[in-house]
């Protein structure tokens, strides 16, 4: 077979397995048929845990918004708030409506409210609509005991080929799927491949992840637009850095290696990637991750550069980079360890 793929394995037949494991017919069992279904059943039910804990409810947890007033109007709001929903937002004062402009459009703060009259709300519809939601939800009794209606204002909308919001989101976990895909596909096809064709292969996946994606992304159908260099090199570094650290737990643990990385990249990366709710809506547990993981990191800047002032993107880039080149790093000194053990033995 041509690339170090493998032929179909063909017709059962018995015996085989048997054969493989020592023959061992518990342990052909247990190879061929327990670890399978258990494995199978474990990543599945991680899935549902982890995405129903995060999102089956999802409410806030101090999520900073603004109020601009003088520090009595500020601390008025700031007991309704908390009297109304208890933990889910810190409040901060700003001192005019520039402030207020301004703060919301670097997301400094994902809402700012003016008391008025008339009370007014500024938000940002790129937050997504869960965010647009629990803002005017918690601000619009405050405007009523006011004796008015909330006078609400979108300081940045969607973009119209991403209604939903969701564009960013989707990318990003087929680029996450893909480098997962990757590393399992480089180490099967080709175990003992060199690494610097290994690192060949990796570049070569993450500049055409790049370069596809962020043209499908941001020019064929618009859900992203903001520049196509900085969209690719977000991109390209997210897929790099998602195939560097699936090569490197494959090749530190072998098969092991596709729970792991499952776990680590698929299901806790694109939970608290971010890209359906900010990280503010996570549980305590997972909020640190969307800091740290490649995903929660990536989509972030992406929502930045295309609506927030590149909030984000700076991060990003260092955030991204140590994930490509230290995976990488410690795959060499792997490989140089290994061949030094196996010199002497040799000689």
């Amino acid at each position: 077979m041509p690339g170090g793929f493998t032929p179909p394995p063909g017709p059962a037949e018995a015996g085989v397995e048997t054969e493989r494991s020592a023959g061992s017919p518990v342990a052909a069992l247990a190879r061929g048929v327990l670890v399978p279904a258990l494995v199978a059943t474990v990543i599945g039910l991680a899935f549902v845990v982890v995405f129903l804990d995060a999102f089956h409810a999802p409410v806030p947890h101090d999520l900073p918004v603004g109020v601009v007033g003088s520090t009595a109007q500020v601390e008025q709001v700031r007991t309704a708030l908390d009297r109304a929903a208890p933990g889910e937002f810190a409040v901060t004062r700003l001192t005019d409506e520039a402030a207020a402009r301004s703060a919301v459009l670097h997301r400094d703060v994902y809402a700012a409210f003016l008391p008025g009259p008339p009370a007014r709300l500024l938000s940002a519809g790129a937050n997504g609509q869960g965010v647009t939601m629990t803002v005017t939800q918690a601000f619009a009794p405050l405007a009523q005991q006011a004796g008015g209606q909330l006078q609400a204002e979108d300081l940045r909308p969607l973009a119209p080929g991403d209604t939903r919001g969701l564009g960013i989101f989707y990318g990003a976990f087929g680029v996450v799927l893909g480098g997962f895909l990757f590393g399992i596909q480089s180490y099967s096809a080709a175990p003992k491949l060199p690494l610097r064709w290994r690192l060949v292969s990796i570049g070569l996946f993450a500049v055409v992840s790049a370069l596809l994606v962020s043209w499908a992304a941001a020019v064929l159908y618009a859900a992203v637009p903001a520049s196509f260099g900085t969209v690719a090199l977000l991109v390209g570094l997210l897929a790099l850095s998602v195939a560097a650290t699936a090569a490197l737990v494959l090749r530190t643990i072998g098969s092991a290696g596709t729970f792991v990385t499952s776990l680590g990249l698929v299901i806790l990366g694109n939970a608290t990637s971010t890209g359906n709710l900010p990280a503010e809506y996570l549980p305590p547990w997972l909020h640190p991750l969307a800091e740290v993981l490649p995903p929660g990191v990536a989509v972030r800047a992406l929502r930045g550069t295309t609506y927030f002032a590149g909030d984000g993107v700076a991060r990003a880039l260092w955030v991204l980079g140590l994930w490509s080149v230290v995976p990488l790093g410690l795959i060499a000194v792997l490989d140089a360890v290994r061949r030094g053990r196996a010199r002497p033995a040799s000689g």
